[in-house]
């Protein structure tokens, strides 16, 4: 490409000075004619009838000063006066005639190109020498460029192995800082991926250990005799519970979490909270805790069953958590154009410190370590998950001594 252009800047600027130079001698030409008519025509009417050798001297030396050589020719006989020329050099001449004659004026033929061949050869050297410096800026940037490319491919190659650790870095030409920029995003974002998959695997690996270790236990000890089926028989279905709970939230988790479209319909969290209410006050009396909502008529475009996914989590929360003789309300309503459905409890509370992690998975609070009474510590993740859905968030005021406050937060529009 670059040779393609350096033969055609070479080419029109060779074309351009000869066409220029070509005019401007043909100019410089009729310029010359123009002046040795007019010298002639001068002479001519200073000579008259009876032109003499004599009446010229005056003009020698002027004559001789601009190279130009004058004839005078008459019936009579001719002269001549002015400057000499080669042989072999070109001239140019103009007659004016006089009466039984003429006057010649002669002068040299300017047949170079203007500007001159010297001219243009230096220009054109000056020419060539800019292409050349920018031939090798271009060919040390394509290096630079080839070299910038190469480790991006390099990089790719060990994500695509596997090796997420791998980035390009920023240097080189803008659009090539650009992409490694971008790059380097993907893989920072790919490997932080990676690693809470490995997290939940073996948390989750963790999880599953203690009831099938309970469950293994329990029924070899049945096999061998040494517990009763009767005395086995309520840890066995606990922990057989406790499995068919985590597989179903981590069924739930999965399908929350599978991009696909989201059912709306126009849902009145009024009545959404009512018959929840309804749902758990059989729970509320179990537990001795006092329970009501306090909600206003809001209706929004929205997916019912991820709201009510969200507010169950919610609530199965509050009632795991709160003492008895305490109050755990559901409430709604509209704040600054948005839409906020959550739960409400006067129990422990939750320090600021684990307002974050306790929506990771498998994380529960000092609280409720207890694996039994804690629950499978994934039901914030799955709330979480359905309010990133919902295009919603979820909000948290919690102190410790002055219980919990979830919210989840919707766009009315």
């Amino acid at each position: 490409m670059f040779a393609v252009g350096l033969f055609a800047t070479v080419l029109a600027l060779l074309v351009v000075f000869f066409v220029g130079g070509s005019l401007g001698s043909s100019k410089n030409t009729n310029s010359q004619k123009l002046e040795n008519s007019a010298v002639a025509r001068l002479l001519a009417s200073h000579v008259g009838n009876a032109p003499l050798r004599s009446s010229l001297e005056p003009y020698r030396d002027l004559l001789v000063a601009e190279e130009q050589h004058v004839t005078v020719r008459t019936l009579h006989g001719a002269f001549s006066i002015g400057a000499s020329f080669s042989q072999n050099q070109p001239l140019l001449r103009v007659s004016v005639p006089i009466e039984g004659g003429e006057v010649i004026v002669t002068s040299p033929a300017d047949i170079g190109l203007d500007p001159p061949i010297d001219f243009v050869m230096m220009t054109l050297g000056a020419l060539l020498a800019v292409l050349a410096s920018v031939l090798l800026a271009n060919g040390a940037l394509g290096r630079q460029t080839r070299r910038r490319v190469d480790d991006a491919i390099a990089a790719a190659q060990r994500v695509s192995m596997g090796d997420f650790t791998a980035r390009v870095g920023s240097g080189g030409p803008e659009p090539v800082a650009r992409l490694g920029q971008a790059f380097d995003t993907m893989a920072s974002r790919l490997e932080s991926i990676d690693r809470e998959q490995r997290e939940f695997l073996a948390d989750l690996a963790h999880e599953i250990a203690t009831p099938i270790q309970v469950l293994s236990g329990f029924s070899m000890a049945v096999i061998d005799g040494t517990i009763a089926k009767d005395a086995a028989r309520p840890a066995i279905e606990t922990q057989t519970a406790r499995l068919t709970e985590l597989l179903d939230e981590l069924t739930q988790l999965r399908s929350i979490d599978s991009p696909q479209a989201n059912h709306r319909e126009v849902v009145d969290l009024f009545e959404l909270c009512h018959e929840l209410e309804e749902e758990f006050a059989p729970i509320a009396d179990e537990a001795h805790v006092r329970f009501g909502s306090r909600c206003e008529h809001v209706t929004l475009m929205t997916d019912r069953k991820l709201v009510e996914t969200v507010l169950r989590n919610f609530l199965t929360n509050a009632f795991r958590y709160t003492p008895s003789h305490e109050r755990i309300t559901v409430h709604c309503g509209v704040a600054q154009t948005r839409a906020v459905v959550g739960v409400s409890d006067t129990g422990p509370g939750i320090s600021r410190e684990e307002h974050q992690r306790i929506f990771d998975r498998f994380y529960r609070t000092e609280e409720a370590r207890d694996r039994i009474s804690g629950g499978t510590g994934l039901g914030l993740t799955i709330a979480r998950s359905a309010a990133r859905a919902l295009g919603g968030h979820i909000e948290l005021d919690s102190e410790p001594g002055r219980g919990s406050d979830f919210q989840l937060v919707l766009p009315l529009n």
